[in-house]
């Protein structure tokens, strides 16, 4: 497995995620009952639901590949974590870089925190651990 898809794994999260977002927010314009921000309305209720209905259908169309190929390498990575033999190599990856908790990938603290608790633990194990794990992802 290529160490690239790994470590831009959270790229991909975040593009799919940016997706996600825009057609939310969309389905939410659809329901609106106020003129949207740029639809060239001067007059209350002008708004048509059926016009967004199809912007959002035409957006989601033209950018379902981008999210599909996103979600085959995320899946292709994940897959390949879950083939580690070391329990400890597999959370160590997962953790660093396909656990986004906080909203972005854990700082190695918090990895550390995750794997032993409050045990005095030093920064090296982490690393040592950390690159053991990825040696044998790259032989995947």
């Amino acid at each position: 497995m290529e160490y690239e898809k790994l470590k831009n794994y959270e790229r991909y999260w975040r593009a799919n995620r940016s997706i996600e977002q825009r057609i939310m927010a969309m389905k939410s314009a659809e329901t609106s009952i106020t003129p949207q921000a740029g639809d060239g309305s001067q007059h209350i209720g002008a708004h048509d639901p059926m016009k967004a209905v199809d912007m959002r259908v035409d957006w989601c169309a033209s950018h379902s590949d981008d999210y599909a190929k996103n979600l085959a390498v995320m899946r292709e990575v994940d897959k390949a974590i879950d083939s580690l033999k070391d329990p400890l190599e597999r959370e160590v990856l997962r953790l660093r870089y396909t656990d986004f908790r906080y909203g972005q990938q854990m700082s190695w603290k918090q990895v550390k925190e995750a794997l032993y608790g409050k045990m005095s633990v030093g920064k090296r194990t982490i690393y040592r651990l950390h690159d053991d794990a990825i040696s044998h992802f790259k032989l995947i």
